[in-house]
């Protein structure tokens, strides 16, 4: 079988709010499927689940062996057809939880809601194509409930800040004085409008203008303000734009780029800021720092440093809501996030990087090309120096050439790298946040790098080309060949073991543990063979 391609064109199609409570039940059924295992009976195109509501029996468009399946638009409930509620509903109860039935639901519907806004809205290019994959990610995580849940943020909200509809906005700053703040690594200057406004010595903190509306009315920010401990210096500098994790802004005429906090709900996180992610952003930027050069084709976009207000003068709470992450800018060769590469168009148009591959001509000699510089790299840090990073696919960056071939693999956001506490370098300390023990840390490397990167794009590709078994088959052939001593192990490890990591979203989302996710245990793909 060959890797050639075949263009596909999908013309307009179902409406957006059908596209978008259809990609809605496919993330339900899909998790409820991974995450609990109902009786079910798959018998060609159709999928029976027996449920407490009843027999739900969904049309399958495509079948897949990590679980990204597609479904059709055809449900029943009980043989009889099935609205899109009734279908979340029996979802709902069948895998309870922590949280009341009836909130889960509007939650749901909260995040359908703003799928279908972002599908109807304009498309319109800033000529940037690293900025307009930023802002193209509008069904968000494959299997998350309510992957575009923003509480806290209405619809004016909405068109302000996100970046699904191209927001661009000017960041508000705080002055602290000198004695009250608290900083790690080397957050940097502030922009020179910001500059001219801050008496010598203080610290500029910059804001998101929605963190400043709810910041406006915190009491102990006021009685600093009072104090004279603090001082608002209003929206200062440039316009930035959000990229698609809605917090983290970028500099539209110098590139810089801070991650901020907001006290808004995305997805089933509130967006602030702890101390403990600013140390363990700068302690692995300290890290890689460390390790001179990377694997050829793979980079870092490293965290700088970061600066808060003291906890000791405002409590935890206030810290969180101000700490201000200063990142790299983007590097060069016009990277795009890996996660709207992958995404149907808003119009049902095939993922932007079917064109790519496309171009190749070849979708194995592609995906070889493409874990040389993303998985293989990541084993070898993880070997050498016990570094890994959570590469999902919204914290990497592809770059590709002229012929569509991958080229380069950029990851980032450190707050969420780990370090193996037996390759633990001169000035991490043990008790640092990104330290975790070797068997956490490979947990979350194989979660975040293979079960949730790799298998979403293995499916895809797989979808529209030669089958997910046969790149899968690739998978398993590219580890097989790694033969460097720091990264063969941990090759040998993915190909042969039984089960990989899964975060089971759907039932800590319902169980309200956000913070301590429950995981199962997937069978393992690449063992599948060709």
């Amino acid at each position: 079988m060959t890797g050639r391609l075949v263009a596909m064109t999908t013309g307009r199609g179902p409406s957006p709010r059908v596209r978008a409570e259809r990609a809605a039940r496919e993330r339900l059924v899909a998790s409820l499927l991974r995450e609990l295992d109902p009786p079910a009976v798959r018998d060609g195109d159709t999928l029976a689940l027996a449920l407490p509501a009843g027999t739900l029996t969904l049309g399958i468009a495509s079948w897949s062996p990590t679980g990204h399946h597609r479904l059709t638009g055809e449900v029943l409930l009980d043989d009889r057809p099935a609205s899109h509620d009734e279908v979340v509903a029996a979802v709902l109860d069948t895998v309870g939880g922590g949280e009341p039935p009836d909130r889960l639901a509007a939650l749901v519907a909260g995040s359908v809601d703003r799928t279908a806004r972002y599908l109807g809205a304009p498309v319109r290019s800033s000529g940037d194509p690293t900025r307009d994959a930023e802002q193209a990610v509008r069904y968000g995580h494959p299997l998350h409930p309510t992957p575009k849940s923003a509480e806290g943020l209405d619809d004016a909200d909405l068109a302000a800040w996100m970046p699904e509809l191209g927001a661009s906005f000017v960041l508000h700053h705080l002055a602290v004085r000198p004695d009250l703040v608290l900083t790690g690594g080397t957050p940097g200057d502030p922009p020179p409008a910001v500059a001219a406004r801050l008496p010598a010595g203080w610290t500029a903190l910059p804001v998101h203008p929605f963190q400043a509306g709810v910041l406006a009315r915190d009491p102990t920010l006021a009685l600093l303000e009072a104090e004279g401990a603090v001082r608002w210096l209003g929206p200062l500098g440039d316009p930035v734009w959000p990229t698609s994790s809605v917090r983290t802004v970028v500099d539209g005429a110098t590139g810089a780029s801070w991650k901020l906090p907001l006290r808004a709900r995305l997805t089933h996180f509130v967006r602030t800021t702890p101390l403990e992610h600013a140390r363990r952003a700068t302690d692995a930027a300290a890290v890689v720092a460390g390790l001179g050069a990377l694997p050829p084709g793979f980079g870092v976009i490293t965290d700088r440093g970061f600066a808060t207000l003291d906890p000791a003068v405002g409590g935890e709470r206030l810290t969180a809501d101000l700490t201000v992450i200063t990142r790299a800018p983007f590097p060069p060769g016009r990277p795009r996030v890996l996660a709207a590469l992958l995404e149907d168009g808003p119009q049902g148009e095939e993922p932007p990087l079917l064109s790519e591959v496309r171009a190749a001509g070849d979708v194995h000699a592609w995906l070889r090309r493409w874990l040389s510089v993303s998985l293989v790299p990541l084993l070898r840090l993880f070997g050498s120096a016990g570094l890994g990073f959570e590469a999902h696919p919204q914290n990497t960056l592809v770059v590709t050439d002229a012929g569509g071939w991958p080229t380069a693999c950029w990851v980032r956001d450190l707050e969420g790298a780990h370090l193996r506490r037996d390759h633990l370098p001169a000035g991490v300390a043990a008790d640092s946040p990104l330290v975790y023990s070797p068997e956490e840390a490979w947990q979350r490397l194989r979660y975040h790098g293979v079960v949730n990167h790799l298998a979403l794009l293995v499916a895809v590709l797989g979808r529209h080309t030669v089958g997910e078994r046969a790149l899968w088959g690739t998978v398993a052939a590219v580890l097989a060949e790694v033969t460097d001593p720091d990264a063969a192990p941990w090759a040998h490890d993915l190909a042969t073991s039984p089960t990989l990591p899964a975060k089971a979203h759907l039932r800590s989302w319902a169980a309200g543990r956000g913070e301590d996710p429950v995981f199962v245990d997937l069978p393992n793909p690449i063992r599948m063979g060709p």
